[in-house]
């Protein structure tokens, strides 16, 4: 797939504030890490929250580099300098052209908001892989190519990884392709350069504010998905769409970044693709759908009316793409779930557990409202909040499961860089407007014996909820990862229980 390129062709549509050395050589290869530069390649100096970059250039140079691109001047020696305005930028500019522009050549779907990414990329490739297409996803539990599984780097990876993927996918006969885009990703250019044909928003509330700092940037970072639509209604001879959720407050926001043609869907405002006669119970949700290609009664096995959001997006884009009704009723309705969203972990005990990776307020209120609607019993919800991340939603997800649990373990997600005991203090400072400590909640660091204290202190009919990690396999610390599985831990604890207590 990779072919030699000479270094003044991928150059030549940058703008360039200086360059060093000959432009005539072969490139093989593309780098943002120094430990993956093999000769010929490219060395991108990104600057990163620890380090940066061209602390990395004699490694990179060492290690075969044949450029290496950067934004402030540095010492290079061995390799052509090249010096650009944004390193970022560049990469993408240059990660597309060595690739051979390969989302020109596909139906490409992109899928941003805070809550809901996850789940609306799975559903519309169940469906579009039902036509007659060979499809790709990328997102945050798996890339896809066709039936090829391909191993996770970022729910949106770097440019040159992207690229890459994408052209694996035009190589590898995919048509239709989907994929979550981060906030992070389109602040940070990672998606510049792809061809979008729609882009769907599922939604947008309070989160990654410790990258972004203001809601206001936050959906700059957002908006930019719907204006790299462009100004062009047709590709390949296809229209592109944007796909907005009526509902959410920003809808007029986002009609505003772009200039293509929009379709809205949604629950409580007039949308265009809507549900109605709705129902949510402990087996999943009913609803009739309402649209301009007509109208159908769904029954899904997913839970909540979150869910009920994400079906009507994927719906929404599969009617644009000229998918029947009844082919859609019949896909959806056969899912019975994505991993980590929302997922039973039911090996026949008297109790509900259930695994979610939520970690937003919004997220986290969402799925209590919808265990709240359906519990016989008590609901024990197993949570905490992830470090080096927002502080500032730690107290308010503190107060929503207190709030809506009966009863509250506060316990560690991925504390990273940061002291468990501080994080744990600031989610509890929330916890502790609902919640008295002892009859209400109690704090079990260790994440592994919070989940058995909530498996033992469940009673028939009651409902254990552990949230934040969802699909998650590993536990990040400040200087070592150790593998850990919400499921496959609660999976452990509960045979446990079983054997002991039958």
């Amino acid at each position: 797939m990779e072919k030699a390129i000479i270094l003044g062709d991928l150059l030549k549509f940058l703008n360039i504030i200086k360059i060093e050395g000959e432009t005539g050589i072969s490139v093989r290869g593309l780098a943002y890490h120094s430990g993956r530069v093999e000769p010929g390649f490219i060395f991108f100096c990104l600057e990163g929250t620890k380090s940066h970059g061209h602390d990395f250039i004699p490694q990179a140079v060492r290690a075969g580099a044949a450029a290496v691109i950067l934004e402030k001047d540095h010492d290079v020696m061995g390799a052509v300098k090249v010096l650009v305005p944004n390193v970022r930028i560049a990469m993408a500019a240059i990660a597309e052209l060595f690739y051979d522009s390969p989302s020109k050549k596909l139906r490409l779907v992109g899928v941003t908001g805070t809550n809901g990414k996850t789940t609306t990329t799975h559903l519309i490739e169940a469906i579009m892989s039902r036509q007659d297409k060979k499809t790709g996803l990328l997102g945050t539990i798996k890339y896809k190519i066709g039936e090829e599984v391909i191993p996770v780097l970022a729910t949106t990876p770097e440019a040159p990884d992207l690229q890459k993927i994408l052209r694996l996918m035009v190589d590898g006969d995919v048509s239709f392709a989907v994929m979550e885009v981060s906030s992070h990703a389109l602040e940070l250019n990672r998606v510049s350069g792809c061809d979008f044909d729609l882009a769907v928003l599922t939604n947008v509330t309070d989160d990654h504010l410790d990258f972004h700092q203001t809601l206001e940037r936050y959906l700059s970072a957002k908006g930019k998905l719907f204006s790299q639509l462009g100004g062009n209604f047709l590709k390949n001879g296809l229209p592109r769409f944007a796909v907005l959720n009526r509902d959410d407050p920003n809808f007029q926001y986002f009609i505003r970044q772009t200039t293509v043609q929009y379709i809205s869907y949604g629950i409580k405002e007039n949308a265009e693709i809507r549900a109605e006669n709705i129902a949510v119970t402990d087996e999943g949700v009913r609803y009739e759908l309402i649209s301009p290609w007509g109208k159908e009664y769904f029954s899904l096995k997913l839970a909540g009316y979150f869910n009920i959001y994400n079906a009507l997006a994927a719906t929404s884009v599969a009617l644009l793409e000229g998918v029947p009704v009844k082919i859609i009723k019949k896909v959806l309705e056969n899912i019975t779930g994505v991993p980590g969203r929302f997922e039973r972990i039911d090996l026949g005990q008297d109790f509900l557990v259930i695994v979610d990776y939520a970690h937003t307020p919004d997220g986290l209120e969402n799925i209590l409202q919808t265990a709240r609607a359906f519990a016989r019993g008590k609901i024990i919800t197993i949570f905490g909040c992830g470090g080096e991340r927002d502080r500032i939603k730690r107290p308010v997800m503190g107060r929503i499961a207190g709030e809506y649990s009966d009863y509250c373990i506060l316990t560690s997600d991925n504390p990273r860089g940061e002291d468990p005991w501080q994080i744990i203090g600031e989610v509890e400072a929330g916890l502790r407007d609902r919640k008295i400590l002892g009859a209400g909640y109690t704090i079990q660091p260790n994440r592994y014996e919070a989940i058995r204290l909530g498996v033992e202190l469940a009673r028939p009919d009651d409902m254990v909820i552990i949230a934040g990690k969802g699909h998650e396999n590993v536990q990040i610390f400040s200087d070592h990862t150790i593998p850990f599985s919400d499921r496959e831990v609660a999976s452990e604890l509960i045979k446990k229980r079983l054997r002991n207590y039958g």
